[in-house]
């Protein structure tokens, strides 16, 4: 056959016969384009949509169990030069004796609660100025004294007088065992609420620890326009009376302070009780008090957890302003909202005047400042009597623990709401590296960047470095601060924005995007596949005919 001929049977048009070179032909063309769709296609299309996916180290994050308690020791340095009250090898003796006196307190840790065990190491000589060391120093009493006293300083100091006729050992161990068991049982007071007993500082009126808070002190003057305009000098106040506990919690955490003057507050959302010359609001009013949509509070950090402290000066009409708890009026005239701040009432002078200039001075404001570093003590969880009750307790028939006067904060009170903030941030970090663990798992499609492994990669080294922290040096400030550190790792990668971007982004949304692309270059190929599969059908059916006949 010449080729021109050929050619013209190859290319006939569909209405044409049939040639066997163009069934052929028609064959080969659906079949290569199968396979290419098969063999280059799929895996150019599957190359150019997945996601990139870092390895991140599950099997390390689920090392993390409540089998494994957090093991915090407190070291207390004896130091009994003055009168030697203690033999030789006897510091091995009260180690073992606190530790059975501590184990008697614990209470048993329910089934999946994350156990945390405080422990008493008893070192010679006195201690060094880190957090968690402490100094016993053990002094015989005079003859005159028959009862133990223990008299507790500010900084990690603690004296204990012990008559003649009592042993110096049993002394120490029930001094020991009581301070690290009493901590513990309010830790887990706090943590967790098993205990029976009620806590004095409950955990509903703290905020959760940060690295960071924004303080915010405001004046704010309810009737202006018929009563006096109020202003005063908190630079000088806060400098004074707050600015040495702000010093006190740096190495662990930041308050950053500012300060407004707000105007016209309006009155307040309720009526008030009046008498005779005074109003007195009862605890049932302190809950609408704070009207926060009227009044301008906002913070200038976004971040940050914010304190509010509302200095409240009343109308002179309803002046002077109590406070009254079951008809006795509060010395304080301030009260605390829980996890939000605290407000103080501001009674003007008696004879003040409509229309006159007040300016409170520093010295004006030193009741009002120690009301609010009350309350601010109690809204990051400062628990008190730390580290023991100011009564008897085992063989120590007299305590006298001294309080910070000046910082507002002991080294005692200090240490102690470093452990409970290390046990919190270890558990958060702990339990947002495992949530992203589980969600990285379940869904397929979500991008893990290298960067994110990164954070947790770094999250787990801070977590393993807190136990080695307290294990090697018991220096429970390092300790916290890896924590920390580990908390902010996880939960920044927890939130990167190239993972929560595809937590909405599920599997429909990528065939509805692809579907319109596929399907028109599919068509054809399904239609001449099913062709050529009706002819080869149709030609077996003939050669079948064919031959039975």
């Amino acid at each position: 056959m010449p080729l021109p001929a050929r050619l013209q049977a190859l290319f006939r048009r569909r209405s044409d016969p049939r040639t066997l070179i163009s069934t052929h032909s028609e064959r080969l063309v659906v079949l290569l384009s199968i396979l290419l769709v098969c063999l280059l296609g799929l895996p150019l299309w599957w190359t150019t949509t997945r996601v990139y996916r870092a390895d991140l180290p599950t099997d390390e994050i689920a090392r993390f169990t409540p089998k494994d308690p957090l093991r915090i020791p407190f070291a207390f340095h004896i130091d009994d030069s003055a009168d030697s009250l203690l033999p030789s090898g006897s510091l091995a003796a009260i180690e073992q004796g606190a530790a059975r006196l501590i184990d008697k307190q614990r209470v048993p840790y329910a089934r999946g609660e994350w156990p945390v065990r405080y422990e008493a190491v008893v070192l010679q000589g006195p201690a060094p100025d880190i957090p968690g060391h402490y100094t016993l120093k053990a002094r015989r009493a005079p003859s005159s004294k028959t009862r133990v006293s223990v008299e507790i300083s500010v900084d990690r100091i603690a004296t204990v007088s012990i008559p003649s006729k009592v042993p110096a050992m049993s002394v120490l161990e029930d001094l020991i065992s009581a301070i690290v068991a009493k901590e513990e049982r309010e830790l887990r007071r706090t943590t967790s609420g098993l205990s029976n007993q009620k806590p004095r500082a409950t955990a509903d009126r703290a905020l959760k620890y940060s690295p960071e808070y924004a303080v915010t002190f405001t004046l704010l003057n309810e009737d202006p326009v018929n009563g006096v305009t109020v202003d005063w000098d908190i630079e000088s106040a806060i400098s004074t009376y707050i600015q040495p506990f702000i010093d006190s919690l740096h190495p662990v955490t930041k308050l950053s302070v500012t300060s407004q003057v707000l105007h016209d507050a309006g009155p307040p959302p309720f009526k008030p009780v009046k008498t005779s010359n005074q109003t007195l609001l009862s605890p049932s009013m302190l809950a609408h008090f704070v009207n926060s949509p009227s009044w301008n509070l906002a913070s200038t950090d976004p971040v940050s957890p914010m304190l509010n402290f509302i200095l409240y000066v009343p109308s002179l009409e309803s002046q002077p302003v109590y406070i009254t708890r079951e008809n006795n009026r509060l010395h304080t005239n301030a009260f605390l909202v829980s996890q939000w701040g605290g407000v103080a009432i501001a009674n003007l002078p008696a004879e003040t005047k409509a229309g006159s200039h007040i300016v409170l001075s520093s010295s004006d404001m030193q009741g009002y400042m120690g009301a609010f570093i009350s309350q601010l003590r109690e809204l990051i969880g400062i628990r008190r009597y730390t580290p023991l009750d100011e009564s008897p307790e085992g063989t120590i028939e007299k305590i006298r623990v001294h309080q910070a006067t000046l910082t507002g904060i002991s080294t005692w009170e200090q240490d102690a709401l470093l452990r409970q903030w290390l046990v919190s941030t270890r558990l958060t970090a702990i339990s947002t590296l495992q949530s992203l663990s589980r969600l990285v798992e379940s869904m397929q499609n979500m991008v893990v960047m290298d960067e994110i492994k990164t954070k947790v990669d770094g999250a787990i080294q801070e977590l393993t470095s807190i136990q080695d922290a307290l294990s090697s040096s018991t220096d429970h400030l390092k300790a916290c601060k890896h924590a920390t550190n580990a908390s902010v790792l996880a939960e920044s990668a927890f939130f990167d924005p190239s993972m929560v971007s595809l937590l909405y982004f599920p599997d429909q949304h990528k065939y509805a995007i692809y579907l319109p692309f596929f399907l028109p270059a599919v068509m054809p190929l399904i239609t001449a596949l099913k062709r050529v599969i009706k002819e080869r059908k149709s030609r077996k059916a003939v050669s079948t005919e064919s031959k039975s006949e």
